[in-house]
C-alpha cells in the first residue's frame, strides 16, 4: 500500500505537488470551505481533498474514516498551514479587540496549530513569526522563502505580477517539526545571494478581506515544499 501524506490546512496545489508528481504516496488536503473536492486528481497521481472543519474536536476521527472510505493507509507524514490570524505578531495591534471577542482565540489557534503532532508520525506546522512561540515552544527553523529560492527555476505560474520569480522574497517564517521529520536543507540561487531584499507584494497589491486575497496571501512557497519533499521523501 502506499503511504499517505497529509497537508492540513491547504487549499492549494503547490505544498503537495512534489508528492503528486513522485507517484509513490498518496496525497491529502484537508480544508474547510463548504466545497465537496473529494478524490481530485492531478497528472502524476492522486491528490485527494477532504472537506472537514479541523478546528472541531472531532476533526482526526473524521479524517480517519475519510482515510479508510478512500483505502488509503494512516499517514506517514503531516504538514500543517495552520491560521495564523490569531497568532503572527505582525497582527499584535489587534490582539487586545480579539482577546475582549474572544478570551481564547489564541488558545484555540494554537490548538489547530499542535493538531498536526496528534498523528504520531513525523510533522512540520508553517508559521510566520507568532506567539505560537510562547503558547506552544520555539519553532525549529526560521527562514525566508527566499532561502529555498535554489529549488526553484521560473516564475509564479499563476501571480509573476505579485509573487517575485522563483518565490525569492523575505518574510520571516517558522517550522515547528518533530516525530522524525527531517528539517529541509536551504539552498538560496546563486545568482540572489547578495540581491537587495526582494518584496512580497500581495500586502501592497491585495487589498480587502476576497477570498483572492486570502488564497494568495496563503500559497505555500515553491522553494519550501520542493526542499520539505527532498529531505523526507526517503524517509518517511
Amino acid at each position: 500500500m502506499k503511504k499517505t501524506v497529509l497537508f492540513l490546512f491547504n487549499s492549494s496545489k503547490y505544498a503537495p505537488e512534489p508528492w503528486v508528481k513522485d507517484g509513490r504516496f498518496n496525497v491529502v488536503s484537508v480544508d474547510y470551505d463548504n466545497t465537496d473536492h473529494s478524490g481530485a486528481h492531478v497528472k502524476g497521481g492522486a491528490h485527494y481533498h477532504l472537506n472537514i472543519d479541523l478546528s472541531k474536536s472531532d476533526a482526526i476521527f473524521k479524517i480517519t474514516n475519510a482515510l479508510g472510505d478512500f483505502g488509503l493507509a494512516w499517514p506517514s507524514l503531516v504538514v500543517s498551514f495552520a491560521p495564523c490570524t490569531d497568532l503572527a505578531v505582525s497582527g499584535a495591534a489587534h490582539f487586545a479587540r480579539k482577546l475582549e471577542d474572544d478570551p481564547d482565540c489564541q488558545i484555540k489557534a494554537a490548538n489547530m496549530a499542535k493538531l498536526a503532532s496528534k498523528f504520531t508520525c513525523p510533522y512540520a506546522v508553517e508559521n510566520p513569526v507568532s506567539v505560537l512561540s510562547s503558547l506552544w515552544r520555539k519553532p525549529d527553523i526560521y527562514f525566508d522563502p527566499i532561502d529555498f529560492s535554489g529549488y526553484v527555476k521560473s516564475e509564479h505560474p499563476e501571480f509573476p505580477d505579485i509573487i517575485p520569480a522563483r518565490d525569492a522574497y523575505f518574510k520571516r517564517t517558522c517550522l515547528w517539526t518533530g516525530n522524525g521529520f527531517r528539517l529541509p536543507e536551504k539552498r538560496r540561487a546563486e545568482s540572489l545571494i547578495d540581491s537587495e531584499r526582494a518584496q512580497f507584494h500581495g500586502h501592497t497589491k491585495l487589498g480587502g478581506k476576497s477570498a483572492r486575497t486570502k488564497y494568495i496571501r496563503s500559497l505555500t512557497p515553491r522553494g519550501l515544499a520542493q526542499a520539505i519533499y527532498e529531505a523526507n521523501k526517503e524517509s518517511i
